[in-house]
């Protein structure tokens, strides 16, 4: 990074597609001051997965006002309610068991400047993941 930008390591597909990890696709940050470069905050609804899982009848709600859709009727919260997940664990990750403490950390070192970043653009410190 020393000869070239923060935002430019993150768009280099070179860079990102030789590491084992996609570290980069977490900076939401950085991505989200670019679109803000071109749309207001305002044209933007920003949802947490892990409060959309907890509750996906409000998240949809919440959706389909923010897009001025009118109300969800009953059959198509059931239906959205009853669909699977499918931001999960893969069959094959899930016997690797809890992340470590370690690993843990790591990741929230790294990422931590970049939410607390996130949580200020959105003025919203639920974005700032310091909760496990």
């Amino acid at each position: 990074m020393l000869d070239y930008s923060l935002r430019a390591c993150v768009y280099n597909n070179t860079l990102n597609n030789a590491m084992p990890v996609r570290l980069q696709v977490g900076l939401y940050a950085v991505y989200l001051l670019d679109w803000l470069t071109v749309f207001n905050k305002e044209q933007f609804l920003i949802l947490r997965l892990e409060d959309h899982a907890s509750n996906v009848k409000y998240t949809m709600h919440r959706v389909f006002q923010f897009l001025n859709l009118g109300p969800l009727s009953e059959k198509q919260e059931a239906l959205m309610t009853k669909s699977p997940a499918s931001n999960t664990r893969r069959p094959e990750d899930r016997s690797l068991g809890p992340m470590w403490p370690i690993t843990q950390k790591i990741l929230q070192d790294f990422y931590g400047p970049f939410n607390t970043r996130l949580a200020q653009i959105l003025d919203d410190e639920a974005f700032a993941w310091k909760t496990t």
